[in-house]
């Protein structure tokens, strides 16, 4: 039985990963207001397999916070699901805030509800860390309506995140590896 890694061994390691591809710990983020985008309710699948809806389970009227990996990446998407891990830790000391943190897989092709759960584990995600995928028509659908570009290629997606206030359709995009002031001070903003 092989033993999984504990959630610092997977920090440092992801973190470790962006050093050895040259990235630096924390690239600049920019902050840029997210054009309103049709954003319907969407049939996906959590981790767990369950089905969930876009924006009636998921998002509701939280505040969320959204970024975008596939389970077969080496490069940017560990640093990046290890930096939501850090977020969760920071946000656990406000049990009643109600921001959302969600991990959307880029490729749906290859990630099942099994390989999510399997990828999530390393990052211990709590109950209000979504990750999802779902029908590959209506999770690339999602993706165009959020702008992630990935022409259908998962390598190249931007390490890129969005907070928002869902049931204000006011969104943000950070571009890069933000802080933790930098994604709070986001969060705060949309409060």
């Amino acid at each position: 039985m092989t033993r999984q890694p504990t959630r610092r061994a997977a920090l440092l390691s992801a973190l470790a990963g962006a050093a050895l591809l040259g990235l630096p710990r924390q690239l600049p983020a920019q902050s840029q207001a997210l054009p309103p985008g049709r954003m319907d309710d969407v049939a996906l699948r959590a981790r767990d397999g369950r089905p969930v809806r876009w924006r009636s389970d998921v998002l509701r009227d939280r505040i969320a916070v959204v970024n975008f990996v596939y389970t077969t990446c080496s490069s940017i998407c560990p640093p990046m699901s290890a930096m939501m891990a850090e977020l969760q830790r920071s946000l656990a000391h406000e049990p009643a805030s109600p921001v959302a943190l969600v991990s959307l897989s880029v490729d749906p092709l290859t990630d099942t509800p099994q390989r999510l759960e399997h990828f999530a584990r390393a990052f211990e995600p709590g109950p209000r860390w979504w990750w999802l995928t779902g029908e590959p028509g209506a999770v690339f659908g999602l993706l165009d309506a959020l702008g992630v570009q990935t022409g259908g290629d998962p390598q190249s997606h931007a390490p890129l995140w969005l907070v928002g206030a869902a049931g204000r359709g006011d969104w943000r995009r950070l571009v890069g590896l933000p802080t933790l002031a930098q994604m709070h001070a986001a969060i705060r903003e949309l409060s």
